[in-house]
């Protein structure tokens, strides 16, 4: 059983997902940083670099988008056919206008990702005005794949492309020809609205938080969903009535207390931006992200085993496994992800370690990439990235520290003080007032404030020390007479 737990009262619109009663996922949507994918431009090309094989768009966003030329129809076309691709000079140039959708969001200073090749999302299929191709989900068996494939073909014509889901199986002909129709005629709708609209224009936007709760309850293995504010209540009801789901059951929270608070899941947002996370047994991963890349140290920590050292480095490497992919999906960390196990002797506990991560990623809808052990005995993984991760999400850099996670020293900022002094040797100062941190100030002043007055007779300057306080090492020049 699955139980959904939905926060819509709010500008900020908050879901947990709990299996087994245990949180599974995290999902945060807030108005002034919606995601930008799906969405379709009408868009125009600002810039074209031949050198990086990719144009510049001005989709009405503050960063231009990223179009490469692997996403224009014509060349899926050569891929397909197995042709030259052709360069993006041949595909596109500055000034045009063009229709353009995002496939994945702005990350720190890169723009988002944009792809010419449009597809429109069904429930039982995507289509591609100029996809060129027909693809199945490969969940499926073989010969049902085969099948659709060559009824794809069929319907499409020579420019569409058609991608069946899992779920297009289960699904009558008669209902797969409607869905393929409907979604053609949005694109006409979208066509015709581009000719009516100046570059850039939004042409179309979901509803993420809608889109994603939706989806969840599609593949999800069924519950109760508990939602906290009528609009969200209906939308979900009448999703669920339409679709004839009855392995779900939803019910509207009107208690007075926070939902989350009710149900107990309010601190799991704080334990996610946490960089350390306890393991069970006494280990604990260290997580560290930056723009580029994410890093995830494993340590034996309290952890010491009843067995023999490969045992116990094993058991503690298979548990952080499991944890890390539960990780990876709560903070929907993305991109590329190095993890740094307890060092292995045996190809054979690597290979455990490894099918361990994979069978608990099965369940994640994000495409995960295990690259396998680098000569230095990391493991090195790309998780496909959709949208900012929660830490991005929630966080800003620290203003001190700038997002390192740590600050100058006590004893840093003291000589600092130090050096900005001695630019007032010679100077027509009788007295300059300081005031700083008392660990500042006490590594400045020296053992018996034998350092300041010697600095003091040096630079014949009054120093007057006064106390402050301050989150951070601190100091600050005031006053000068």
């Amino acid at each position: 059983m699955e139980e959904i737990i939905v926060h819509g009262k709010g500008r900020e619109k908050r879901w947990v997902l709990k299996k087994d009663q245990k949180v599974a996922g995290l999902y945060t949507y807030q108005p002034q940083e919606e995601t930008l994918t799906g969405n379709i431009y009408f868009a125009k090309v600002v810039k074209v670099q031949k050198g990086l094989g990719a144009a510049f768009v001005d989709i009405g966003y503050d960063k231009n988008g990223y179009l490469h030329e692997k996403d224009f129809p014509q060349n899926v076309a050569a891929y397909q056919s197995g042709e030259a691709a052709l360069p993006i000079s041949k595909c596109v140039h500055e000034g045009q206008k063009i229709l353009v959708q995002v496939t994945k969001d702005a990350v720190g200073t890169k723009g988002p990702k944009l792809s010419a090749v449009i597809e429109l999302k069904g429930e039982h299929l995507v289509y591609m005005p100029e996809g060129h191709y027909v693809a199945v989900s490969k969940k499926l068996d073989d010969d049902v794949r085969r099948e659709l494939k060559r009824t794809g073909r069929e319907w499409k014509d020579e420019s569409e492309g058609v991608v069946f889901r899992t779920k297009a199986s289960s699904a009558g002909k008669e209902a797969l020809v409607e869905e393929l129709d409907g979604l053609r005629k949005n694109f006409q709708r979208l066509e015709s609205m581009s000719r009516r609209k100046k570059a850039p224009s939004l042409l179309f936007k979901e509803d993420p938080f809608l889109k994603d709760l939706q989806v969840q309850l599609e593949k999800g293995a069924g519950g109760r969903v508990y939602v906290d504010d009528q609009e969200s209540f209906h939308q979900l009801q009448d999703w669920i009535v339409t679709h004839h789901d009855k392995k779900w059951s939803i019910e509207l929270y009107q208690g007075k207390e926070n939902i989350f608070r009710h149900f107990e899941v309010s601190s799991v947002w704080k334990n996610a931006l946490k960089k350390v996370v306890w393991l069970d047994s006494g280990a604990f991963l260290l997580v560290e992200s930056t723009e580029a890349l994410t890093v995830i140290d494993v340590n034996s920590g309290k952890f010491t085993g009843k067995d023999d050292l490969e045992q116990t480095v094993l058991k503690t490497n298979v548990s952080a496994a499991k944890e890390i992919a539960k990780q990876l999906v709560l903070r929907n960390i993305s991109g590329i992800i190095l993890i740094d196990f307890i060092d292995m002797k045996r190809e054979s506990h690597r290979q455990e370690v490894v099918a361990t991560f994979q069978r608990a990623l099965q369940d994640d809808s994000q495409r995960t990439t295990v690259l396998g052990f680098t000569e230095l005995g990391v493991l090195e993984l790309t998780r496909k990235r959709s949208r900012p991760s929660l830490n991005d999400y929630l966080t800003v850099p620290c203003p001190v520290c700038s997002g390192t996670g740590r600050v100058i020293s006590p004893e840093s900022k003291a000589f600092q003080l130090e050096r900005e002094l001695w630019e007032y040797q010679g100077s027509d100062l009788e007295e300059i007032h300081i005031e700083g941190t008392k660990e500042v100030l006490d590594v400045f002043a020296g053992i018996g404030h034998t350092h300041v007055q010697r600095l003091e007779k040096a630079l014949k300057v009054k120093l007057d020390l006064q106390v402050s306080e301050h989150p951070h090492p601190f100091y600050q020049i005031g006053k000068m007479r």
